[in-house]
């Protein structure tokens, strides 16, 4: 997802190049579109954390949300939150390596990934809906082999340009056409 983000990313002069950061301000976030940078693990959860409250403050059961974990055992820590956001959207879709089994819930669809699929090293968050437009994708350049999983180093690109999150979110559902789901 993120090579398909950065390709798109090319023709378009509006992003930024923020280099390797340890945090992102909710002002830096807001006032950029869209943004490339490199960063670590307690980032990455925070920026994830501003889309899921917005989506949560901004739900109107229209959207759909593609989420990436890695490992759905990564998915554990803010499970409860995304049954709550399941609650607020029309589809939430998860990715990961079948390593945990999420609770069910109606609109929330596990996409289990192959031990060699090239997702498993995918971490993104994509909201595609009337009232949100808003991704964040990353990519994992240490792998779970990092002798601290917390400190292994992604590169990443947020954006909130309305197009490119629709052809991410299309790029989210052709994966799923050609994935197992559960």
């Amino acid at each position: 997802m993120l090579d398909h983000a950065l390709r798109l990313a090319e023709h378009s002069a509006s992003v930024e190049d923020f280099g390797c950061v340890s945090n992102i301000a909710r002002a830096r976030f807001d006032e950029h579109e869209s943004f490339r940078f490199e960063t670590q693990v307690p980032c990455l959860e925070y920026v994830s954390l501003l889309i899921e409250n917005a989506l949560l403050l901004r739900a109107n059961r229209a959207g759909r949300v593609y989420a990436a974990f890695e490992r759905l055992s990564r998915m554990k820590p803010v499970v409860e939150r995304y049954l709550r956001i399941a609650d607020l959207s029309e589809r939430v879709y998860v990715f990961g390596e079948a390593d945990w089994q999420p609770p069910r819930h109606p609109n929330l669809r596990t996409v289990a990934l192959e031990s060699h699929s090239p997702l498993r090293h995918e971490w993104f968050v994509i909201a595609d809906s009337p009232t949100l437009r808003v991704a964040l994708i990353a990519k994992d350049r240490d792998g779970f082999q990092a002798p601290v999983l917390e400190e292994r180093r992604f590169q990443a690109l947020k954006t909130s340009n309305p197009a490119f999150v629709v052809q991410l979110s299309d790029a989210a559902e052709n994966l799923i056409d050609n994935l197992p789901t559960a």
